[in-house]
């Protein structure tokens, strides 16, 4: 490979984050629906559907926000040492997109791009999408030999599952400490089509699977279910159990609480605020269920710590 060595005879080495993206303001999401569809626009009933959900947690996403302070606690560890590291978000569905942030690390003097997609369970369905679009934005830097590696998988890093581990015990001592009893934890990844997985041999599951086994080494769970949230708004079968047959199924068993542990998410955005918060925290107590969930990871100590060595095992 063909590059100059930094001062200290390491490569500069650009790691972009990699998520879904989400609209900033309600005006935005006609728009945002629009990127996620291709460049098909959505019913009036969809965008309405989407924009009341977005007005009730504040009109905006704070996605962007706490995707960037990771990739800054990210930055600021990586270079602890003697690397020279400089971290980047790329969104696949807003702004900055993952062809702004390409574009920005190579006029930054990236010699080595690392594309870390936030997701940690590999999906055809969603992570093949982060990876043709990371791979269109590198192509046309290829006469400058960049060397470039996407992490397509990260379910069951050792650091992640420490960190999701750790919100679960706080949340386990929160509820122990209210008088909770006889609690029923839910698992939780995004909804993805089932054709995916039976057509196509999508390894979600398995993916999911790893994560969540992960988690229960390490906790003794006595009541847990594995299930899928946020299912889309296109009329196909998605993954199930859903979450609502799940707390159905708990009200059914006579408990009275539940404990959402959403594993596929890494941060707090529309699925967490208004999906669990707001969604399915009505469906439970129409139940007679107290529903909670765990503190997202967002800019954990461990879940940056996770990142920095899901990247650092990438460039052995």
């Amino acid at each position: 490979m063909t590059s100059t060595a930094t001062a200290s005879g390491k490569l500069k080495t650009a790691v972009i984050l990699l998520a879904h993206g989400a609209p900033l303001r309600i005006q935005d999401i006609p728009r945002y629906l629009k990127n996620i569809r291709g460049g098909t626009n959505s019913s009036t009933a969809v965008i309405q559907e989407v924009a009341r959900r977005y007005k009730q947690i504040g009109g905006r996403s704070p996605l962007l926000d706490i995707t960037t302070a990771q990739a800054e606690a990210l930055e600021k560890y990586l270079n602890q040492g003697e690397g020279s590291f400089k971290v980047y978000v790329g969104m696949r569905t807003w702004s900055p997109t993952i062809k702004d942030s390409v574009n920005q690390a190579v006029s930054d003097g990236a010699e080595r791009i690392v594309a870390l997609c936030l997701a940690p369970q590999y999906s055809r369905w969603s992570t093949e999408r982060y990876q043709k679009a990371f791979n269109d934005a590198v192509e046309v830097w290829q006469p400058k030999k960049l060397e470039v590696r996407f992490i397509t998988s990260w379910p069951n890093q050792p650091l992640l599952i420490d960190a999701f581990v750790e919100r679960y015990r706080a949340a386990d001592v929160d509820l122990k400490a209210k008088g909770k009893k006889n609690i029923h934890t839910i698992f939780t990844v995004h909804s993805i089509p089932s054709d995916s997985v039976e057509m196509f041999g999508d390894p979600y599951v398995e993916e999911y699977s790893k994560t969540m086994q992960g988690i229960l080494q390490q906790v003794d769970i006595a009541h847990w279910h594995q299930a899928y949230q946020s299912q889309g708004m296109i009329p196909v079968p998605w993954l199930e159990p859903s979450v609502e047959e799940t707390l159905d199924k708990i009200a059914e068993a006579g408990s009275k609480t539940a404990l959402v542990v959403p594993v596929g998410f890494v941060c707090d955005h529309i699925e967490i605020l208004y999906d669990i918060d707001i969604a399915f925290k009505q469906y439970a107590a129409e139940r007679d269920i107290e529903l909670f969930r765990t503190e997202s990871l967002n800019t954990s100590p461990l879940f940056i710590e996770a990142l920095a060595g899901v990247v650092w095992e990438h460039l052995i």
